[in-house]
């Protein structure tokens, strides 16, 4: 990753719509509050390639977060953005398939 990456990223705000950016704030604070309150939270765990593992423990640690509460509010970001029918076009669109061992 470039050290200039930062500063030719767009905010959030500005690359999403504030109705999305609202709706994964209150998805993420429903979280953050099962959480803490101690609800019901699943554990999720998933295989993913080396670069994407990589880059995900570089964002957590420079920014001092989580790897998984980076990954919830991705898969929120994601989920706001349409509903399944037409995510799950997209997502075979871009490759995603049943990964069976």
């Amino acid at each position: 990753m470039n050290e200039n990456d930062d500063e030719t990223r767009t905010p959030l705000r500005t690359s999403v719509g504030e109705a999305e950016t609202s709706q994964v704030q209150e998805t993420v604070r429903s979280s953050q509050d099962a959480t803490q309150t101690h609800s019901v939270t699943s554990k999720l765990s998933l295989n993913v390639s080396n670069d994407i593992s990589e880059r995900l423990r570089q964002l957590a640690y420079k920014h001092r977060l989580s790897e998984s509460s980076i990954a919830e509010v991705a898969l929120a970001m994601f989920f706001a953005r349409g509903d399944d029918e037409m995510l799950g076009i997209l997502l075979r669109e871009l490759g995603a398939t049943l990964r069976r061992r």
